[in-house]
């Protein structure tokens, strides 16, 4: 627990600052980080990960491509019969969602919890889970 909350007090340390980036001495522009997503629901998604659960990227194959989360499947959310294939028939199986900012993860585990399956959970956003990684 006190590990959850010393990451998720990290993540939202550093959704709160602006970084700033030295090109050469002297010369200082700031550029900000924008992070999409629930950092506490990331952070809740590392410890579901850390305990077995299956993370589905629902992002495009082309934002997959760009940049994921090392070992997450890539089946995009417009797909539900694909999604549900990955997750096979056990329907309590736990599951961890992301996307860009959480809204097709959202959309996602609806359709799934309509379908019956328990075990879905929305981690948010892949820059949330990026500042939240353990």
């Amino acid at each position: 627990m006190l590990r959850e909350l010393t990451v998720i007090l990290l993540a939202l340390a550093l959704a709160n600052f602006t970084l700033l980036a030295a090109n050469e001495p002297g010369d200082v522009e700031s550029a900000a980080v924008e992070i999409k997503g629930d950092v506490a629901a990331a952070a809740e998604g590392w410890s579901l990960i850390e305990q077995g659960a299956l993370l589905i990227d629902v992002r495009s194959a082309a934002e997959f491509e760009r940049g994921h989360i090392e070992g997450a499947l890539n089946v995009p959310h417009t797909d539900i019969d694909a999604i549900t294939a990955v997750i096979g028939e056990d329907r309590s199986r736990s599951v961890v969602l992301y996307c860009g900012s959480g809204r097709r993860a959202g959309l996602s585990q609806e359709m799934l919890e309509e379908l019956g399956y328990e075990g879905v959970f929305n981690a948010s956003g892949f820059s949330a889970l990026q500042v939240t990684q353990p």
